[in-house]
């Protein structure tokens, strides 16, 4: 449902009123708080993926390390 179209039908029925539906601040407000967890969580994982990346790194070097001392 596209909010902003129903709001200008319903302004246009209404004379021309501009008004502010529980329902489509509700969602406004809903979807607001859910793309900023949306953010926060991403941000987590993207931190918990770079520390992971930088730990596989440093084993994949301990390993050379290993490999070329026994040789």
């Amino acid at each position: 449902m596209n909010h902003a179209k129903v709001q200008e039908k319903v302004g246009d029925i209404m004379g021309g009123k501009v008004l502010d539906l529980p329902e489509i601040r509700l969602f406004h407000e809903a979807k607001n708080l859910g793309l900023a967890e949306g953010e926060e969580e991403r941000k987590k994982l993207a931190d918990e993926n770079e520390k992971l990346s930088n730990e596989n790194e440093l084993l994949r070097k301990e390993i050379e390390r290993l490999k070329n001392n026994n040789k």
